[in-house]
């Protein structure tokens, strides 16, 4: 039985990481950590943690818990220090994502998971979603053509709250990092990757419109692909009624759109009309997180490969492209990769 400990017990702990340890067999929710006593109460008492391994030190919990693995659920700038730290522990890390805040912290957690042979994985969840395996499926077969354009649109109000001690480190510059780039878009970013391929260049205009808060909270990037395609993300904390999700992608044979009217749709040439996508059943809030984790529990147990898709390497160039980004809405440049 693999034991697993959490670092940071906020909401996306009580959403999908605790619940998940719980759940899944041949792992158990051994140790949490968090510098509030009332969420390590809250999470302790929920899954039976024993209040010994509730720990509001990290150093403290590595130190006694004798853990296989860490999930760690903190703020973005937390994420090299502790990975690296669990690293030496011995235990191998899943960080949600993004795995650090510079190409340069994530390089030192690679170096770092060399130097232990120990494995990390990242929360690239939502390739793991039943309707981005539904959009696989239909790209792979070549049902789309040739893929040219990517469109990802997402805003919302406001940023998520926190549920520990500092409730808005989403618009901390030092916490997060940025803004709804980095903690939403990030999630675009990585599934644009994966669908038009490496990316190798970036063009953004970025900035803050709406809302008193240190960080953007309007992003708009293009993506320039290797293989010819270009993607266009739009994010936001800056839309007070909310929007609509629009995703889409666009092939020489046609096009596919995720969400609206149904979860997906596919418009061909040869067709000419619009039919629907068969989609898995997935539940509520999953968003491919169980798979994700079953994956790199058995990467673990067999002791293969972490999967390519999850990897800190595919986490540090979807990084790199958010960080580029940045720079070009500083610059007003393309930034090449």
């Amino acid at each position: 039985m693999l034991r697993a400990g959490i670092i940071g017990c906020g909401g996306i702990a009580e959403r999908r990481h605790a619940p998940v340890l719980n759940t899944l067999k041949g792992v158990t929710l051994a140790a949490l950590t968090d510098t509030s006593t009332d969420r390590l109460a809250e999470l302790g008492d929920l899954y039976n943690v024993p209040e010994d391994d509730r720990h509001t030190d990290v150093e403290d919990m590595l130190a006694h818990a004798e853990l296989d693995l860490v999930h760690i659920c903190t703020p973005h700038d937390l994420h090299v220090e502790q990975a690296i730290a669990a690293l030496q522990a011995g235990a191998h890390v899943l960080l949600e994502k993004p795995i650090a805040t510079t190409p340069e912290e994530a390089d030192r957690i690679m170096a770092a998971a060399i130097a232990a042979n120990r494995k990390v994985a990242i929360s690239h969840n939502q390739l793991w979603s039943a309707g981005h395996r539904a959009v696989r499926r239909v790209v792979e077969a070549g049902d789309l053509g040739d893929i040219f354009f990517v469109r990802s649109e997402g805003f919302s109000a406001r940023h998520v709250s926190g549920r520990g001690i500092n409730q808005d480190w989403r618009t901390q510059s030092g916490a997060g990092g940025g803004g709804p780039l980095i903690d939403n878009g990030y999630h675009q970013v990585y599934k644009a990757i994966d669908i038009a391929g490496a990316p190798t260049r970036v063009f953004a205009r970025i900035g803050r419109h709406a809302s008193d808060i240190e960080v953007e909270d309007t992003a708009v990037v293009l993506i320039e692909h290797d293989s010819g395609a270009t993607t266009s993300i739009q994010v936001g904390w800056c839309a007070p009624a909310g929007s609509i999700r629009a995703d889409e992608i666009f092939g020489s044979r046609g096009q596919l759109r995720v969400g609206g009217e149904s979860p997906l749709r596919i418009y061909s040439h040869d067709r000419g009309r619009w039919e629907e996508v068969d989609v898995e059943e997935e539940g509520h809030d999953e968003l491919g997180f169980p798979p994700l984790v079953q994956e790199f529990l058995d990467a673990i147990n067999d002791d293969t490969d972490v999967p390519e898709a999850m990897t800190a390497a595919a986490s540090r160039q979807t990084l790199a492209v958010v960080v580029a980004a940045y720079e070009s809405g500083r610059s007003g440049q393309p930034v090449e990769l």
